[in-house]
C-alpha cells in the first residue's frame, strides 16, 4: 500500500502517477484522490489547475522531494529571477532610447519567444507581479508584466501563435514613449495639472512614433501600442475611438496595463491587493473595455488565485478555497483547520497576498 506522500511541479506529471489528494477548483472537484493520471488529465491540470505543485504517492523506493511549500517558494524565486532579467533588459533598451538610439527589437523578440513558449508556471508569475518592488523600477517592471499577462490573457482568449507574438511584442513596447515625457511630470508625487496630465497622455503617441517606422515590424504592433489607452465607450485617448476601431491588441493590454498599474506601488498612489483590483475592474469598467477579455481576464485570475495564502486586516493568515466570481474580494478561507466566509465577515478582509 502506498504510503509515502511528495509534491511534484504540475509540469513533471508523467502518466500512471497517483493523485494522493483531491484536487479541487473554486469548489469543484478537477481529478479525484487515488486517480492514476493519463495524458488527457495531466492536459487537463495545466490548463485549469491554479497551483504550480499537486502531492501524488511516491514510489516505494524513491526518496521523498522538498516538501510542498519549499516547491513553492523555489518556483517564486525563479520566477523572480526571470522577471528581475527582463526588467533590466528594458532598462537597457530605455536607455538606449534615450539616447536617441534607433530602437532594436532583438532582445524583445528574445524575450517574447522565451514568455510564449517555455515560461508556463504562472502561479508562480502573478505572485511575483504583484510582488511589493522599488518605485524607481515601475517602468521597466511595469513593461515585462504587462507583457506576461497580455501574453496569458492572450491564450485564455484562444489567440493564434502568431497573434500571441505580436501582441507580447506590443505589451513590452506600450510605454516606451514615457522616455520622452518630462522625468520631473512622470516623477511627481503629487496631482498633475491639467496641463501636465495631457504631457502625459503624449505617451502613447511618443511610443507610436518610436517604432512605427522599424522595418518588417507588423503595424498592428505599432497600433496596439498608440491605442492601449483607448476605451470602447469613446472616453479613451488619444483618437477617443469606440468599440472595433480599437486595434484588438490593444484591448488585451489596456486590462493587464490597468491590473498592473494598480497592484503595484507608484510615486502618487500605493498598490492594492489583486482581489481588490479584480473587483474595482469587475463593477467599474465594463463599459470601458471589451467584454469577453475583461470577463476571461476576472476569471482567469480568480482562479490562479484559489489555493494561494492571504494576509487578513487582523493579521490571521488563511488559504484561500474558493472565489465567489460575484464576490472576489471575499473569498471562502481555510484558518487553523476553520473556514471563513469572507462575505458574512463585515470587519474583515484580505489585505495582502502572501508570497
Amino acid at each position: 500500500m502506498k504510503s509515502k506522500v511528495k509534491s511534484i511541479s504540475i509540469y513533471e506529471l508523467k502518466p500512471d502517477m497517483t493523485l494522493s489528494e483531491d484536487l479541487i477548483l473554486n469548489g469543484l472537484t478537477l481529478v479525484t484522490k487515488e486517480t492514476k493520471l493519463n495524458n488527457s488529465m495531466i492536459k487537463k491540470i495545466l490548463e485549469f489547475y491554479p497551483l504550480s505543485t499537486i502531492p501524488i504517492y511516491a514510489d516505494e523506493h524513491e526518496p521523498l522531494i522538498t516538501s510542498s511549500q519549499a516547491l513553492r517558494k523555489q518556483s517564486l524565486m525563479e520566477a523572480e529571477n526571470v522577471l528581475s532579467d527582463f526588467s533590466n533588459s528594458i532598462d537597457n533598451f530605455l536607455n538606449n532610447i534615450e539616447r536617441k538610439s534607433e530602437p532594436d527589437l532583438t532582445e524583445i523578440r528574445s524575450m517574447s519567444k522565451e514568455i510564449l513558449d517555455n515560461l508556463n508556471d504562472y502561479g508562480s508569475i502573478l505572485k511575483s507581479i504583484t510582488n511589493s518592488r522599488n518605485i524607481d523600477e515601475y517602468l521597466m517592471r511595469h513593461c515585462v508584466n504587462v507583457a506576461f499577462l497580455s501574453s496569458m490573457l492572450g491564450k485564455w482568449l484562444n489567440f493564434p501563435k502568431k497573434d500571441l507574438t505580436l501582441l507580447t511584442y506590443a505589451a513590452f513596447l506600450h510605454d516606451i514613449g514615457k522616455t520622452k515625457v518630462n522625468p520631473s511630470i512622470l516623477n511627481k508625487s503629487s496631482k498633475l495639472t491639467k496641463a501636465e496630465f495631457e504631457q502625459v497622455k503624449k505617451h502613447s503617441v511618443h511610443s507610436y512614433e518610436l517604432i512605427k517606422g522599424i522595418p518588417y515590424l507588423d503595424k498592428s504592433v505599432s497600433l496596439a501600442v498608440l491605442m492601449h489607452h483607448e476605451r470602447i465607450d469613446g472616453s479613451g485617448y488619444p483618437l477617443g475611438l469606440k468599440e472595433d476601431k480599437i486595434n484588438d491588441f490593444a484591448k488585451v493590454i489596456g486590462i493587464t496595463d490597468m491590473f498592473d498599474a494598480m497592484t503595484s506601488d507608484r510615486i502618487y498612489s500605493e498598490k492594492q491587493n489583486p482581489f481588490t483590483v479584480l473587483e474595482i475592474m469587475q463593477h467599474d469598467c465594463m463599459g470601458l473595455f471589451d467584454y469577453n477579455y475583461l470577463t476571461t481576464f476576472i476569471k482567469q485570475m480568480s482562479n490562479y488565485y484559489t489555493g494561494e495564502m492571504v494576509k487578513l486586516n487582523n493579521g490571521s493568515i488563511g488559504k484561500i478555497i474558493k472565489i465567489d466570481i460575484n464576490n472576489i474580494s471575499k473569498p471562502l478561507l481555510s484558518i487553523d483547520s476553520n473556514f471563513i466566509d469572507l462575505s458574512k465577515e463585515k470587519d474583515l478582509f484580505i489585505v495582502e497576498l502572501i508570497s
